[in-house]
């Protein structure tokens, strides 16, 4: 029993002064790196706002077919394809606004799809506005 605690006491001692002349009192506390989680920062954000067009688009030509509604129907019609348009120049406003350094593949597609779908909304809400439907 004796030995065995004098080994113990050795190694304790071994361990605590291999690497100095003089005991090591505090471990020393590791560092990392925190990564974020995917899509923490206003990317995710932008993306959103490039695909909004999309819904409210599609919400905008159902008020404008609800025949049954009248003057209520152009109005929300009205409102809902302005604010798919909208949506699309701010989200483009807003990838314009970030540090290219810090883009990400949910900018190339934002900026992409901002164009397109707003240009689309656009178009399809003067189209449905003047002509009252499609074809």
């Amino acid at each position: 029993m004796k030995k065995l605690l004098q080994l113990l006491f050795s190694i304790a001692i071994l361990s605590n002064t291999s690497y100095a002349s003089f005991p090591i009192t505090e471990k020393a506390e590791v560092e990392s790196a925190q990564i974020s989680k995917f899509g923490d920062n206003d990317n995710r954000n932008i993306l959103l706002l490039a695909l909004a067009p999309i819904p409210l688009a599609i919400i905008a030509a159902i008020a404008f077919f609800a025949g049954s509604v009248g003057f209520v129907g152009f109005v929300f019609g009205s409102i809902f394809g302005f604010t798919a348009v909208i949506s699309a120049i701010y989200s483009i406003y807003l990838n314009l606004r970030t540090n290219i350094s810090f883009w990400d593949w949910r900018n190339y597609f934002s900026i992409l799809s901002a164009v397109v779908l707003g240009a689309l909304a656009l178009f399809w809400t003067l189209i449905v506005m003047a002509y009252g439907g499609i074809g």
